[in-house]
């Protein structure tokens, strides 16, 4: 699929139906739901500076974004930063995510067939800052009274980040409620191995998981109090990378010192610079040192956050409220949705050079627009650029 058919999925008669359902255009006519959606998608996928600033600027120098707002006069189709600001405080939230939900469905129904199906689930939470006091409605995350941070729970899932949870009590600054939190909302399927840090370390999580039939694999501090029950057969294969010390079944000890009589596999291993590492599971069909390789892939939703934060700008503060920011970081999300999908159809590998050659797709389009426009020949683009 070229850089149009992919961006196309963001399927006009769904926009203006979940616009009419959470009536996103009843106070402003003029700057859509739709205007900002689409300029924030294509404005991370083309690499432009993101500011409301420069939402302005293209605004009011590219055709192509002014089209989308309504105004009965075209000389007034252009706008200004602040307008944009105050548009993002109060624009209805549910319609973006409703959006991304529904490219995360078109995903999996199109891209994920039953033999490729990813069997593990990752969660992390990731924050972005703003020191000062301009953002009201934040988290405070330490550091001064007045810092905030906007907080998030991703899950990760087929390669895809397939759900998202926005923070917004003061307790969720615990991993022990956040990622909870965002793995009870998500759609985890029967039989998927959840995989996620150390932040969720209370035994009453892990009993939870277990009551509600979910695997889990992740690791806790070494030297963690337990009390052993039984020792399982350890069985090495030549490649392994790790060296299994131990696999046993434990009950761990709360906080206070109190025994919690509920049974857990925990496995010790070396990795190669010989640092001890302490994994714990409720999988028990799986060796000790599939455990320990299962919880590499957890690294996957690390690399999904740098590639979020160093090339899809989003870390960026778009606006000074978290109804504004939420809005920002779903349209971040559908964008890497779709150059995910641009990425399989065209079976490439990485990031960065992938992002470049989909805007590069997106220039060259624009260009055979204008050649067509001009009443020129778009395929002779072909053959000079």
């Amino acid at each position: 699929m070229n850089a149009n058919e992919i961006l196309c999925m963001i399927d006009e008669s769904k926009i203006r139906e979940l616009g009419a359902l959470h009536q996103i255009d009843q106070v402003n006519t003029k700057i859509t739901g739709e205007f900002i959606l689409k300029v924030f998608v294509k404005g991370a996928l083309e690499g432009y500076p993101m500011s409301l600033r420069s939402i302005e600027e293209l605004c009011n120098n590219k055709q192509e974004i002014s089209s989308l707002l309504k105004a009965k006069n075209s000389n007034k189709k252009s706008i200004d930063h602040s307008s944009v600001g105050k548009r993002l405080k109060k624009m209805n939230v549910d319609f973006f995510k409703a959006i991304y939900e529904d490219i995360v469905i078109k995903y999996n129904e199109k891209f994920v067939s039953e033999n490729i199906k990813d069997k593990f689930h990752r969660f992390d939470s990731t924050i972005i800052k703003l020191s000062g006091k301009l953002l009201k409605d934040g988290l405070n995350l330490g550091g001064k009274e007045v810092n905030r941070h906007i907080k998030m729970s991703i899950g990760l899932k087929n390669s895809i980040p397939s759900s998202v949870r926005f923070c917004s009590e003061q307790k969720e600054s615990s991993e022990d409620i956040a990622l909870v939190n965002a793995i009870n909302e998500a759609k985890v399927d029967h039989g998927e191995i959840l995989l996620f840090d150390r932040g969720i370390a209370k035994c009453d999580s892990f009993r939870q998981f277990d009551k509600q039939e979910k695997y889990f694999i992740t690791r806790v501090n070494v030297n963690r109090k337990y009390k052993p029950i039984k020792s399982n057969e350890i069985v090495k294969s030549a490649d392994c990378q790790l060296d299994i010390r131990s696999d046993e079944i434990v009950q761990l000890y709360k906080k206070g010192g109190k025994l919690v009589k509920h049974n857990l596999r925990l496995i010790k291993a070396h990795n190669s610079a010989s640092e001890e590492l302490w994994f714990l599971t409720n999988v028990l069909y799986l060796s000790s040192e599939d455990v320990a390789n299962s919880y590499k892939k957890r690294w996957d939703i690390e690399v999904l956050f740098k590639f979020l934060k160093q090339h899809l700008q989003f870390k960026k503060f778009i606006n000074h409220t978290l109804n504004g920011m939420s809005i920002y970081i779903y349209c971040l999300l559908i964008a890497a949705i779709l150059f995910t999908i641009y990425k399989i159809t065209n079976k490439l590998k990485g990031y960065k050079i992938a992002l470049l050659k989909f805007s590069l797709e997106l220039h060259k389009s624009i260009i055979k627009d204008i050649v067509l426009f001009c009443g020129g020949n778009p395929d002779l683009v072909e053959l000079k650029l």
